[in-house]
C-alpha cells in the first residue's frame, strides 16, 4: 500500500492483502463491521477446495518470503542498504510472480483457495512490471474468484503510478524522510463507502495499525 518517491522505486506493504482482521492493544477492530464481514466472507476457507494445492504452496512461500523482507520496514525505511536488499527480493519474487502468472494465468481462489489467490496480489502489489497485467486479468475474472480487497488495492496502486488519483486511498507514498503520505483519492467523501464495499478497513484504523507498526503518518495528507 506503500511505494518510495523520488528515486528509490520500492514498494512495501506492511499490512498484507489478506482478510486477517487483527486486534491489539490501541487499535480496535469491530469484527462485526460490513468491511470486515466481506473480507471474512470471502476469505474462508473451511469446506473449501482448490484444484493445484502445488501452485498455493509455491504462491504462499512466495508471500512469506515478501513479509519476512519487510518485518523491519518502519525501523529501516531510511537505510540505504536495507532498501538495495529489499528491491532484490522484489525483483526475485516479481520474476517466479511472472512465470507464475504465463504458465498458469490468473491464480484464482477456485484454483488455489482464498489464500493462495490473496498471496499472489500481495507479491504482484510489490512488482511495478506486473500491475497491470494482473489488474487487467483480473477485472476479467468471474465473480468471487478474485479477493475484492486485494483488487482495490491494485487498482489503486496502478491510478497512482500513473499519476491519476486513487479510488479507495490505500495508497501511501514514501519519501526519504520516511514518512508515509496518503497520495490523492477521487471522491474523498465516498471513500469510506468505497473501501467498505471492498472489504477494506476504516482508514483512521489502518494507520493506527501503521502507527503502530512503528511507521511514521503525516497526517496532514489524510483525506477528511
Amino acid at each position: 500500500m506503500m511505494r518510495w518517491t523520488r528515486t528509490v522505486p520500492v514498494v512495501i506493504s506492511l499490512f498484507p492483502a489478506s482478510t486477517a482482521v487483527a486486534q491489539s492493544t490501541q487499535c480496535v477492530v469491530d469484527s462485526l463491521a460490513p468491511w470486515a464481514v466481506v473480507s471474512r466472507t470471502w476469505s474462508r476457507e473451511s469446506g473449501s477446495t482448490w484444484s493445484n494445492d502445488s501452485l498455493r504452496r509455491v504462491l504462499l512461500a512466495l508471500q512469506q518470503r515478501d513479509q519476512e523482507a519487510r518485518r523491519d520496514v518502519g525501523a529501516r525505511a531510511t537505510d540505504s542498504i536495507y532498501v538495495r536488499q529489499l528491491m532484490e527480493v522484489d525483483r526475485q519474487t516479481s520474476a517466479v510472480a511472472k512465470e507464475i502468472l504465463d504458465r498458469f494465468g490468473l491464480p484464482t481462489r477456485s484454483m488455489v483457495g482464498a489464500a493462495g489467490a490473496s498471496a499472489l496480489f500481495l507479491v504482484v502489489q510489490h512488482s511495478a512490471t506486473l500491475q497491470e497485467q494482473l489488474l487487467a486479468m483480473a477485472k476479467r475474472a468471474p465473480p468471487g474468484e478474485v479477493p475484492p480487497t486485494s483488487l482495490a488495492m491494485l487498482e489503486d496502486r496502478v491510478l497512482a503510478n500513473s499519476g491519476k488519483p486513487q479510488v479507495y486511498g490505500t495508497h501511501f507514498n514514501m519519501a526519504h524522510d520516511g514518512l508515509l503520505r496518503v497520495a490523492p483519492v477521487a471522491d474523498p467523501a465516498g471513500m469510506a463507502t468505497r473501501r467498505e464495499k471492498a472489504g477494506i478497513m476504516p482508514l483512521d484504523l489502518y494507520v493506527c495499525f501503521l502507527e503502530e507498526g512503528g511507521q511514521r503518518i503525516d497526517r496532514s495528507t489524510l483525506p477528511p
